[in-house]
C-alpha cells in the first residue's frame, strides 16, 4: 500500500455514498460530478488499497467483501474525526442554550439541587432544566441531554463517566442504640425496630456478607415506605434501623448524627454492586453544554466523593 496519501476524506465520503446507493451515477448528479471523475475516485482508492471495491454492471455498483471492510472503516475514521473536529471547535465557544437533566429523587435534592445556582452563574447563557424522579426514563424519547443513573453496568446505548461505586451502611441514630442495643449479627437484626423502603419492584431485601458466609432476607419493618426522604427522617428521629446507601447516610456518619451498625459485614440491597454514572445520549463526545455540566458536577462531588463515609480509624 504505497499509495495512501492518495485517500482523502473526501473520496471516503464518495465511497459510502455509492456503496448506499448502489448507482455511481445518481451520486455522481446528487454530488454535481462527472461520472467519469466519481469513476477516477473509485479506481484511485483500489489502486491505493490493491484490492477491488466494486462490482460494476449496467444497472447497479455493489460493494465486493473488501469494499464492505473498507465502507465500515471510513465509517469510523469519517466519525472520529467528526468528533474531533466537534472537540476542538466546541472549546472556543460558551455553553448557552437549554440543557436538560434527569435524576433520582434523592440523590438531585440532596447533591444537585445545590448546585445548580453556582452552575448557572458560572455559565449565564445556560437554561437548566432539572427533572427529578425514580422512574426509568428513555432519554432518546424524553430528549434528557444528561442523566444520572444508580446501575449495575453502563447502559450499552449510552456514554458517560463514572462518579463513584455505591457502598451502602446499615445505621441507626446514636440515641437508638442506647436505648435499644447494638446489633451484632443479622439475625439479631429481627428484633430490633427497623425501617424499609418499598419501590415498585417491591419490599427492598437486606444482603450482609463476611468472608464467606452471606444470608438475605425480607426485613419485617416497623415503618415501610416508598420515600426514601421519609424513612430517612424516621431514622433520625430515632425511630429505628435502616440500609441506605452512602450518598444518603455518608455526611451524617461523618458528623456522628448516625452511627453504622455491624461494621464487620458488607451490607447492601442489590444482587450486584451499583455505581453512579453521569450518562448521555448520542455519540461517543458529548456537546459543549453537556460536558461543561458533568465536568462541574464531577469537580463538585470529589474524587472519592464527598459524602463517602471515614470510619474513625480512617480519620486518624
Amino acid at each position: 500500500m504505497n499509495k495512501l496519501s492518495q485517500i482523502s476524506a473526501r473520496s471516503m465520503q464518495l465511497f459510502l455514498a455509492i456503496v448506499r446507493e448502489g448507482n455511481l451515477s445518481e451520486v455522481a448528479r446528487n454530488e454535481g460530478l462527472a461520472a467519469s471523475s466519481l469513476s477516477r475516485v473509485v479506481q484511485q482508492l483500489e489502486q491505493a488499497l490493491e484490492t477491488q471495491l466494486l462490482y460494476r454492471n449496467t444497472r447497479a455498483v455493489i460493494a465486493t467483501e473488501a469494499g464492505h471492510i473498507y465502507a465500515a472503516t471510513f465509517r469510523t475514521m469519517l466519525q472520529q474525526l467528526a468528533d474531533a473536529q466537534t472537540q476542538v471547535g466546541e472549546r472556543r465557544d460558551e455553553p448557552g442554550g437549554r440543557i436538560r437533566i434527569n435524576a433520582p429523587i434523592s440523590f438531585g435534592l440532596r447533591h444537585i439541587g445545590p448546585k445548580i445556582s453556582e452552575l448557572s452563574e458560572r455559565y449565564p447563557r445556560l437554561h437548566i432544566e432539572l427533572n427529578l424522579n425514580d422512574d426509568y426514563i428513555d432519554p432518546f424519547a424524553d430528549g434528557t441531554d444528561l442523566l444520572l443513573r444508580i446501575a449495575a453496568l453502563q447502559d450499552s446505548e449510552l456514554h458517560g463517566r463514572l462518579i463513584a461505586q455505591q457502598q451502602c451502611h446499615l445505621v441507626a441514630t446514636p440515641a437508638y442504640v442506647r436505648r435499644y442495643g447494638q446489633p451484632n449479627t443479622p439475625e439479631e437484626l429481627q428484633s430490633h425496630r427497623l425501617l424499609a423502603y418499598r419501590g415498585k419492584s417491591g419490599l427492598q431485601r437486606w444482603r450482609f456478607q463476611r468472608g464467606e458466609k452471606s444470608c438475605q432476607f425480607s426485613p419485617q419493618a416497623k415503618i415501610v415506605s416508598d420515600n426514601a426522604e421519609l424513612l430517612l427522617q424516621a431514622a433520625l428521629s430515632d425511630a429505628g434501623i435502616l440500609l441506605f446507601p452512602d450518598w444518603q447516610v455518608g455526611e451524617m456518619l461523618n458528623r456522628n448524627e448516625l452511627v453504622a451498625l455491624m461494621p464487620d459485614f458488607t451490607a447492601t440491597y442489590s444482587a450486584t454492586p451499583q455505581s453512579l454514572w453521569l450518562l448521555y445520549p448520542g455519540g461517543k463526545y458529548p456537546s459543549l453544554n453537556t460536558r461543561t455540566v458533568i465536568d462541574f458536577l464531577l469537580a463538585s462531588f470529589g474524587s472519592p466523593p464527598y459524602w463517602r463515609y471515614l470510619p474513625p480509624r480512617l480519620q486518624e
